[in-house]
C-alpha cells in the first residue's frame, strides 16, 4: 500500500473529527465540507496530521533499532 501524501492525511483527519463530533462546530453548526475551509484551514489539519505521521514513523524506527528482549 503507497503511503498517503500529506494533503490525504490532513483531509483524513479533518474527517475523522468531524465524524467524532457529529459534523458540528463547536457551536453546533454544521462543519463546512474539507473544499470550503479555505487554505488556510486546510493547512492547519494537514500539518497536524502530518506531524503524527512523522512521530509513529520516527516511533516504528526507533522500534526497529531496538534489540528484542522476547528471544
Amino acid at each position: 500500500m503507497a503511503p498517503h501524501s500529506p494533503i490525504e492525511l490532513g483531509q483524513l483527519n479533518y474527517l475523522a473529527y468531524s465524524e467524532a463530533v457529529g459534523g458540528l462546530t463547536h457551536d453546533g453548526r454544521p462543519m463546512p465540507a474539507w473544499d470550503d475551509l479555505g487554505e488556510t484551514v486546510q493547512g492547519g489539519w494537514i500539518a497536524g496530521a502530518a506531524s503524527v505521521a512523522d512521530h509513529v514513523v520516527g516511533d516504528q524506527a526507533t522500534a526497529e533499532d531496538r534489540p528484542e528482549t522476547n528471544r
